[in-house]
C-alpha cells in the first residue's frame, strides 16, 4: 500500500508542476501581441524576429501548450481503458500536432537559439529526438503492441516536458545570481532533456530486470 501511495503522489506533483509551468507559458500571451521587446523572452531579439522565425515563433507558442495539455490526458489510464476511442483519436491529433508544427517551428527557432549554437544543437537534437520516438510510438500502435507503444510515447511525452524542465533550470539559475547567463542557458539547455530521458532509462531497465 506504502509502495503505491508515493508514485501517485510523485505523479500528480507532476502533474502539478506541468499545470503550473505551463499557466506560467500562457500568462506570457500578452507581451506576445504585439511582440514586446522588453519581456524576458523576446528581449534582445528584435533584429532576429521577423520572416521566417517570427511565423515559427507564433506556430510554437500555440501549437507547444497544446501538446502539453493533451499529453496529460493521453498518458491518463482512465482515459486509456475507459475511453479507447477518445485516446485514439486524441493521440492522432497529438503526432500530427507534434511533428507538423510543434518540432519544425522549433528546429527553425534554435537557429537563433540564446547561448548560440551550441543551445540551437541542443534544440535540434531534442527536435529529432522527440520525432523519432513519437514515429516508432507510432509503429508500434499499429502494430498492437501497446506495451512497447507506451514506452515509446512516454519517452515523447518526457521529451516534451523538457520545455518546462528548461524553465526550472533557467529560473533557479536566474535566482542564485549565476554570472554567465548564456553559459547556464547552454547548460539547462541540454540537461532538460538528457537528464530526464536518461532518468527514465534506468528507472525502465530496473523495472524490467
Amino acid at each position: 500500500m506504502k509502495h503505491a501511495i508515493l508514485p501517485t503522489i510523485l505523479l500528480w506533483l507532476t502533474i502539478a508542476l506541468i499545470l503550473r509551468v505551463l499557466a506560467t507559458i500562457l500568462a506570457n500571451y500578452p507581451d506576445y501581441f504585439p511582440p514586446n521587446f522588453d519581456s524576458l523572452f523576446l528581449q534582445g531579439r528584435e533584429s532576429t524576429f521577423a520572416g521566417t522565425y517570427r511565423a515559427a515563433f507564433y506556430v510554437h507558442i500555440f501549437s507547444g501548450p497544446f501538446v502539453l495539455a493533451n499529453g496529460l490526458i493521453l498518458l491518463s489510464d482512465y482515459v486509456r481503458r475507459c475511453h479507447r476511442r477518445w485516446h485514439r483519436w486524441l493521440g492522432r491529433v497529438q503526432v500530427v500536432v507534434l511533428l507538423l508544427f510543434v518540432l519544425p517551428s522549433s528546429a527553425v527557432m534554435s537557429q537563433h537559439a540564446f547561448g548560440g549554437w551550441p543551445a540551437g544543437l541542443s534544440f535540434l537534437l531534442l527536435s529529432a529526438a522527440t520525432a523519432a520516438c513519437a514515429i516508432v510510438g507510432v509503429i508500434y500502435a499499429r502494430r498492437r503492441r501497446y506495451e512497447q507503444h507506451r514506452r515509446w510515447m512516454l519517452r515523447t511525452y518526457i521529451l516534451i516536458c523538457s520545455a518546462f524542465v528548461l524553465r526550472i533550470l533557467s529560473g533557479a539559475a536566474e535566482r542564485i545570481g549565476v554570472q554567465e547567463a548564456e553559459q547556464a542557458y547552454v547548460i539547462a539547455a541540454w540537461m532538460s532533456w538528457v537528464v530526464p530521458l536518461g532518468a527514465f532509462e534506468i528507472v525502465e531497465r530496473l523495472r524490467t530486470h
